[in-house]
């Protein structure tokens, strides 16, 4: 078109860009906020939190009910008389209980708690004393030994041994009154012991100095950074004998045997279930179920008895997915690795040497 023709004049005017907001005086700065932008983000955000709070909760729910389905045989929440079980799983330390969320084994307070329940509770006329450990703490161990032997003096105790019940595992059964055990449990292993390393060699050839400073000649007793001396091994296998005798005397007690032959048999070997029951380590064999039945008899409860279990949780994450089946390097029973716990050492130099050189009930 002709520029100013009448062609070009009726055409539309191009549409107007919006201008930019006008800055106020002085800029932004001066402690005046830009424009606020990004609510949906915050948002978006707030309703992701509640989304997740909401599905935290449904799980801790569901967690639950799974729970209370699973541990009632056939319900631990009803009235009269029923046997109680008293959980002691996987290596025995020292501790309360294990995480409500990811669970783990109870420790030695949290079992003597619930042994003391037991006792209180007047509905409860026997207890079970589920035992599927390797082993552990010297003293945890002890502990758990006197709490099931008060108990068995005020009702009927029966150990019923699953797949290991070892060392500690078998110290604690042995307060029972019977002891039961599967044909293929692996028991015994009467004995103690200390172990450490030595890396004095190779901190020399790679030129590292240690500068340990104490207060007495005994003080860094089992430093990995110096060879052992021949009165120091001689000291710590003193104590390592002394554990083992109080080991034998609390066998020979709980089981009625002449301490003679107790340590024919404690030298650390393994039996099963079967060659224990031989040798007089067992009473019967039989599964977890024969011990409640056991039980319920020895206690005067007729019938199939109603079956309340202390402790032994799983925890949520457990409970809901099983995580021992599916990640089983994370299960209870792959601790038997670790060849049991540690004893407290106070004659350690340091905590260190709590981890390298532990005292310990094991397989």
């Amino acid at each position: 078109t002709v520029p100013g023709s009448e062609a070009e004049a009726s055409q539309p005017a191009p549409a107007q860009q919006p201008q930019p907001p006008v800055p106020p005086a002085g800029g932004y700065g001066g402690g005046q906020p830009p424009p606020k932008r990004g609510r949906g983000v915050v948002t978006v955000i707030v309703i992701v939190l509640i989304l997740l709070g909401l599905a935290l909760a449904s799980i801790v729910g569901l967690a639950l009910l799974v729970s209370s389905i699973t541990d009632t045989e056939p319900s631990g929440l009803a009235l009269g008389e029923k046997v109680g079980v008293v959980m002691v799983q996987g290596v025995i330390m020292s501790g309360g209980r294990g995480s409500p969320i990811f669970g783990g084994p109870a420790g030695s307070r949290a079992i003597m708690a619930d042994v003391r329940a037991a006792k209180r509770e007047k509905d409860i006329k026997a207890v079970v004393l589920y035992v599927n450990s390797p082993g552990g703490s010297a003293a945890a161990s002890q502990a758990i030994y006197k709490e099931v032997a008060a108990l068995a003096e005020k009702k009927p105790v029966i150990a019923a041994m699953d797949d290991v019940a070892a060392s500690g595992g078998y110290y604690v059964a042995c307060a029972a009154d019977k002891i039961v055990a599967n044909g293929s449990t692996m028991t015994g292993s009467i004995g103690v012991i200390m172990s450490g390393i030595a890396y004095y060699g190779l901190m020399d050839n790679i030129g590292v100095d240690d500068h340990t400073i104490t207060s007495g000649k005994y003080k860094d007793i089992g430093s990995p950074w110096r060879p052992m001396q021949p009165d120091e091994r001689q000291l710590l296998q003193g104590l390592v004998q002394d554990v083992y005798d109080q080991f034998v005397d609390a066998v020979a007690e709980g089981r009625d045997t002449p301490r003679e032959k107790v340590l024919e048999l404690a030298d650390g070997r393994i039996f099963t279930g079967r060659q224990a029951l031989k040798l007089g380590l067992v009473d019967e064999l039989g599964s977890y179920y024969d011990a409640i039945e056991l039980a319920g008899k020895e206690g005067g409860i007729k019938g199939e008895p109603k079956v309340k279990i202390f402790g032994g949780a799983e925890g949520i994450w457990g409970e809901l997915f099983g995580t021992e089946q599916l990640f089983p390097f994370f299960s209870r029973h792959s601790l038997l690795n670790l060849s049991g716990p540690m004893l407290i050492e106070p004659f350690t130099y340091n905590n260190l040497m709590l981890q390298a050189m532990p005292v310990r009930l094991a397989p």
